[in-house]
């Protein structure tokens, strides 16, 4: 009898902390994306950059690769897109050369953030500035 109550004592103190700890690590856990999310995540972070906004063609814009970094948690989308003018960013007041622009977007994200976003291999998506 005892050992009844004691078993019993014991297993409600140790529940709540074991639940506590399974919840705690659930938690820990919800700033990890599934490869369909980051994959989301980078194609909204592309549309939303000045450069898509600005003249993009919404009907050229697809993924063309996926490549996997040897990071646990990340990847590396390999966006296509055309534009109606060359250039970057938003060029609102400039003079610009009208012609369909080709432009390559690489966007890497690790665990929920976009590590880089690179635009032509020269446009930094991120800061909007040419890569030095």
């Amino acid at each position: 009898m005892k050992k009844s109550i004691l078993v019993m004592v014991m297993s409600l103190v140790l529940l709540p902390v074991l639940a506590a700890a399974c919840t705690t690590q659930v938690s820990g856990d919800q700033n990890i994306l599934t490869e369909e999310q980051a994959r989301q995540k980078a194609e909204q972070f592309v549309r939303d950059c000045p450069t898509f906004v600005f003249d993009g063609i919404e009907d050229s814009l697809h993924l063309s690769e996926t490549l996997y970094p040897d990071i646990e948690h990340a990847w590396t989308f390999v966006f296509e897109f055309e534009s109606r003018q060359a250039g970057y960013g938003d060029r609102t007041g400039q003079m610009l050369l009208q012609v369909i622009t080709p432009h390559e977007a690489t966007v890497t994200i690790e665990q929920d953030d976009i590590k880089t976003a690179i635009l032509d291999g020269q446009w930094d998506m991120k800061t909007q500035q040419l890569i030095d």
